[in-house]
């Protein structure tokens, strides 16, 4: 395990009650335009100094400073996106040469949602009478310099946090550790890319740095795009034990779709909480979910398994049942035909089967059986669960984030 001061990069100015975080990332806002690795083409590359200068909530300014001979160039772009080629776009960059120095800049306003602690590639291309070059590429990290981040890391999770001692950061190694490792155990499931945990003691603060539009019930995101988790993380609202067992649900949503592909194929909603709740409680208890389920039959209140396939209800007491119906019922499944059965709904997932073919390749059960055949465990052979009542969001991730247990 590593750790260290964040260093300022070049070019960069430095509640008691529960709450159920339900995020729509909208990440489609970004419009962002695959480029695979042969896009260069044939073009040469050129030394430059590179920067990019971060206003949090507000835009990032690429800066091109390179040695520069001949007629000024006909065009020079910035391309950006997600590192190692995955998505990028390209924007023009206006420039002038002088004394030999050919400088350029391109200032990007994100329409879309960029969390705080997305990773950006960047690198410049010179078009002139002879082709194009292109310089190497660079990278910003899109965070708010003005506070003093740290960093720490445990094994692919690299850790941000800024308020409080370190005794934070080893909470939240310790909810790495143990959710992976029962991931691994259990599932066969591990992180396949790098992946930034980001930890802040402001909760406003964060949802302001979140973007517009934020909800002020907001306690988090997770998004395998950019392999990043955004928390809330005060030590004065969470507890010792609630930090890492949230960490560990979270990271369960990042390695799903790291195994099965993201946007996540056709995973219901129910299977990525199910599983996420089964990880969290292999570290410690946040919610009695079998007490919320048994109320739920007794107030009849259950809601169908159908209603659960992509989305969740937002208000409160719906939410919270949904996710002790999901982890009840991956637990049956899991009792049942194993926790291998998961790893191969999940692979029927990621090879695209649709979800009752992928439930009856693992299990040979559609979801309908499989609801029915879990309800009799219950001993609720003769109900009929509702369908999922009041607003609904979709989602790609669904964080459920308490300020208290």
């Amino acid at each position: 395990m590593t750790s260290g001061r964040l260093p300022r990069a070049s070019g960069q100015r430095l509640p008691s009650r529960l709450v159920l975080a339900l995020v729509a990332l909208g990440l489609a806002g970004l419009a962002w335009l695959t480029l695979g690795p042969g896009t260069a083409g044939a073009a040469s590359s050129i030394p430059a100094d590179l920067s990019a200068q971060v206003e949090i909530r507000s835009a990032i300014t690429f800066q091109l400073d390179a040695p520069w001979t001949g007629p000024p160039p006909s065009r020079v772009s910035v391309l950006f996106g997600l590192p190692d080629g995955v998505v990028t776009r390209r924007g023009r960059a206006p420039f002038e040469v002088d004394d030999g120095r050919l400088t350029a800049s391109h200032r990007w306003r994100p329409r879309g949602t960029l969390l705080p602690g997305a990773e950006i590639e960047y690198r410049f291309e010179v078009r002139d009478a002879d082709g194009k070059v292109q310089t190497e590429s660079s990278t910003v990290t899109y965070i708010d310099l003005d506070l003093p981040w740290q960093t720490q890391s445990e094994g692919l999770v690299d850790i941000w946090w800024y308020a409080g001692d370190d005794s934070l950061a080893t909470d939240a190694a310790n909810g790495i550790r143990r959710g992976l490792d029962a991931l691994q155990a259990q599932f066969d499931l591990a992180l396949q890319r790098r992946t930034r945990l980001v930890l802040y003691a402001d909760g406003e603060r964060m949802r302001a740095d979140l973007g517009r539009g934020t909800r002020p019930w907001v306690g988090g995101v997770a998004a395998a795009r950019f392999n990043l988790i955004v928390l809330y993380a005060s030590e004065f609202e969470w507890g010792r034990s609630t930090l890492p067992s949230t960490i560990a649900h979270e990271l369960t949503h990042i390695a799903i779709e790291h195994a099965v592909g993201e946007p996540p194929r056709n995973i219901p909603t129910w299977l990525h909480e199910g599983v996420a709740t089964v990880v969290e409680s292999s570290v410690a208890e946040r919610f009695s979910y079998d007490d919320i389920v048994d109320g739920a039959f007794a107030a009849d209140r259950l809601i169908s398994l159908r209603g659960l396939t992509g989305s969740f209800p937002v208000r409160s007491g719906g939410a919270l049942l949904a996710y002790a119906q999901s982890n009840s019922f991956v637990r049956f499944i899991i009792d049942r035909w194993g926790g291998s059965s998961i790893t191969q709904i999940l692979d029927a997932y990621r090879d695209g089967a649709l979800p009752d073919r992928a439930l009856q390749q693992a299990v040979g059960l559609d979801l309908a059986d499989l609801e029915a055949q879990w309800l009799a465990t219950l001993g609720l052979s003769d109900a009929t669960p509702t369908a999922s009542s009041g607003v609904l969001t979709t989602v790609s991730t669904v964080a459920l984030i308490p300020t208290q247990p």
